[in-house]
């Protein structure tokens, strides 16, 4: 359901206001869902860091869109949009960036932001508030070979057809909060992209 989406603290307004005048207004939408305790708990030490965000790209390139593969789901044929957030003080194109070439290996430059999500993440002991910035990106440079392969296990290029079908339809029967979340904002993100004709 839409709505004005929450100002975190770790969004500077001034920022968010010029990523909106240079890429676009975004659809704000809201969502929430029950997380396991494993995942409770990165969420709640990012939390406690001062993040309370991410930055996730769509990168069109070769036919289909870069998706990325983390090692606490490998081989599960699950590949998503690669994400990240700013370190303290970091503007935040610059850590969509650095982020994108970390997990990707391509360099990239935004080209629309589409959707401000803000999650409310469901725990035991609470609920714990989470933004996701939502952009189309483009590949300027490099080759895919994600950087950071502590973090990362794999990058491919997927189709919009198989993020939306075979790949959603995986993250909603993993049982994992975040999956399911992952699955509502790619399924969002791509009918935004229908209505702006992109």
């Amino acid at each position: 359901m839409k709505s004005m989406a929450r100002i975190l603290n770790d969004i500077d307004p001034e920022q968010y206001a010029s990523l909106v005048e240079i890429y676009g207004k975004p659809t704000s939408l809201n969502f929430r869902a029950k997380f396991q305790d494993f995942e409770c708990e990165l969420v709640r030490r990012s939390s406690m860091k001062g993040r309370q965000h991410d930055i996730t790209c769509f990168i069109p390139y070769d036919g289909g869109y870069v998706g990325i593969q983390k090692h606490d789901y490998a081989d599960t044929g699950i590949f998503r949009a690669p994400s990240g957030g700013a370190k303290h003080g970091e503007p935040l194109v610059e850590a969509a960036k650095r982020e994108m070439l970390e997990e990707t290996g391509f360099e990239i430059e935004l080209e629309r932001f589409v959707l401000d999500m803000s999650l409310d993440v469901v725990c035991s002991e609470g609920t714990i508030p989470w933004r996701s910035l939502v952009f189309l990106a483009k590949v300027v440079g490099g080759e895919m070979v994600p950087i950071d392969t502590r973090e990362i296990y794999a990058a491919q290029i997927t189709t919009r057809e198989k993020m939306i079908g075979e790949i959603a339809d995986l993250m909603r029967g993993s049982g994992w909060g975040g999956f399911e979340y992952r699955a509502y904002l790619t399924e969002q993100f791509f009918k935004e992209l229908d209505a702006l004709n992109l």
